[in-house]
């Protein structure tokens, strides 16, 4: 939403800002995850960290992969605080481990910390230590999912570019429907059509990773970012307007 993924290390700086300012009307209490749009996941996929680690080649791609991921971050960041949030950077590799690809450990205290001083954690996608593995990608919808559990969040909303989750692709089929609600059962029917650079397993990895927090009892709704006030009205506790995300 926030980069051009057909363009590398493409920002779209416009609806960044216009989102910065949406947020800026929020009090305490807020925490922000972004995925790796057109930063991370190029360079991720050249190097074949998806994969976890076998060669020491890849250590300059992990390396090139969270640069890529902090540099986007700082976009972030700042387009945050020129909007007057007091948001904080959080490098999910400096304080979360995974097993074999799921997060098995993470040191939450300093980000527990911020909450409570009224400080916005801005957390990343980002290739992190793994047990067995080596290294991971670790996605931002997992890491928000976990957040969420852990933070006992009182709702998650990921903003995209569509409305919501169809039955298809609706960028290239004219028949696909928005569901209001979304269910594990659901994906059986759906037909999804992930970028090739996605290494993180595009929508209906997402999906997956959100039906944890809704099993929860926490309300999880996918809305469309780019529509402007959309993303602020979800947080206020607006409903309805994209797709629940529920666990049955």
């Amino acid at each position: 939403m926030i980069t051009e993924k057909s363009r590398a290390f493409s920002v779209r700086r416009g609806t960044l800002a216009r989102i910065a300012r949406e947020l800026s009307g929020f009090g305490e209490g807020l925490v922000v995850v972004h995925g790796g749009g057109s930063f991370g996941h190029p360079v991720a996929k050249r190097y074949g960290l998806a994969e976890g680690f076998r060669d020491r080649r890849q250590l300059r791609g992990l390396a090139e992969t969270h640069m890529a991921m902090v540099r986007l971050n700082s976009e972030v960041v700042r387009a945050l605080v020129s909007s007057g949030i007091p948001a904080v950077s959080v490098q999910p590799s400096a304080c979360m481990t995974t097993r074999d690809g799921r997060i098995a450990r993470a040191e939450l205290s300093p980000l527990r910390r911020m909450l409570s001083l009224g400080l916005v954690p801005v957390l990343f996608g980002d290739v992190v230590p793994d047990e067995r593995r080596g290294f991971s990608i670790l996605s931002g919808d997992q890491i928000v999912a976990f957040l969420a559990v852990r933070l006992r969040a009182k709702r998650v909303v990921v903003g995209v570019d569509v409305d919501g989750i169809f039955t298809a692709d609706p960028r290239r089929n004219r028949d696909a429907e928005l569901l209001g609600r979304v269910t594990p059962a659901d994906l059986q029917r759906m037909r999804f059509s992930s970028p090739e650079v996605d290494v993180t397993g595009g929508m209906a990895a997402k999906l997956r990773e959100l039906f944890y927090p809704a099993s929860r009892g926490i309300h999880v709704e996918i809305v469309n970012a780019t529509r402007p006030g959309v993303l602020a009205r979800a947080i206020r506790g607006e409903s309805n307007l994209g797709t629940v995300v529920s666990s049955g």
